[in-house]
């Protein structure tokens, strides 16, 4: 789908696909989306990532022992002829304090069954400043039943919190083979960036940008280039009624604009039918389109 729009802000709450953008001057620029979803446990630095990969400020990121994101977050972003859109997620194993207000796990189902068409990149972050705890491994046991096998075909492993030296985090490896494992399912799609709180590396970026291009052209080439929630249709038909109440609101607004401001809004929770949402639950939830 090409589209023609006036300024950079609004590409944000365009449809799904090819977007084609106007600056100042009468040459359009094109650019073709690329998702992700960010996942990773409490203090990972996933939102940090997210800016980096972004490219700008987007999300709320700071070093501390509390969750910073409560709640499934939408930030997107041009950057060298790529639109990112980009979902960053509360911590797999956010507190207690948090689970009461917010349930993590189908906070993310919903985010992943909300967006259409569904994720080039699921990107798993893992702090290098922490050892490999039991709460570790329960979190990447807790993965597996949200995501299912076929996501480590999309995933992409960063490490955070550690200077972009391959030789190091060959070492930390070494003694870490649960670590080991992950990478293997993952085919070793891996990248360093960096230990600086503020700024990731450009060079540790333009590293992911070279795995996550590789990634969609080998999905593409499958015929599989994203990965989708089970209950996505279910989820769809429901959204559609979301819709339809925007439409009635905003008559102005076409049809392919609206459903993608109505599934942005739903990924955060502000559906007007967020707990039909929420019902659709399953272990076994994700599959391959």
């Amino acid at each position: 789908m090409i589209l023609k729009i006036d300024n950079m802000a609004e590409a944000v709450h365009k449809p799904a696909g090819i977007e084609e953008l106007q600056g100042s001057t009468a040459q359009a620029i094109t650019l073709k989306e690329r998702r992700i979803i960010l996942i990773g446990k409490l203090g990972a630095g996933k939102s940090h990532s997210g800016n980096g990969i972004l490219g700008k400020t987007e999300f709320e990121s700071k070093r501390c022992w509390s969750s910073v994101t409560r709640q499934c977050k939408y930030g997107s972003a041009a950057r060298d002829g790529f639109l990112y859109r980009i979902y960053d997620t509360p911590g797999v194993n956010s507190p207690e304090e948090l689970q009461t207000t917010v349930n993590v796990e189908e906070d993310i189902r919903r985010c992943l069954y909300c967006t259409s068409p569904g994720f080039h990149a699921i990107v798993l972050v893992l702090s290098a400043a922490e050892r490999i705890t039991k709460e570790d491994l329960q979190m990447l046991k807790k993965l597996d039943d949200l995501l299912g096998q076929s996501a480590y075909k999309y995933m992409i492993l960063v490490i955070s919190k550690l200077e972009n030296d391959e030789n190091e985090l060959g070492k930390m490896m070494c003694e870490a083979p649960e670590i080991v494992k992950l990478n293997v399912k993952c085919n070793s799609r891996h990248v360093i960036f960096g230990d600086d709180p503020k700024n990731i590396p450009f060079e540790c970026v333009r590293q992911f940008d070279d795995i996550l291009t590789k990634l969609i052209k080998e999905n593409e080439w499958q015929g599989k280039e994203y990965y989708t929630h089970k209950y996505y249709e279910k989820a769809t038909r429901i959204l559609e009624k979301d819709k339809e109440d925007y439409m009635r609101d905003h008559p102005n607004v076409s049809e392919g604009e609206a459903f993608e401001i109505v599934r942005s809004r739903a990924t955060e929770g502000f559906s007007p039918r967020d707990t039909e949402l929420r019902g659709l639950k399953d272990p076994n939830c994700c599959s391959i389109s």
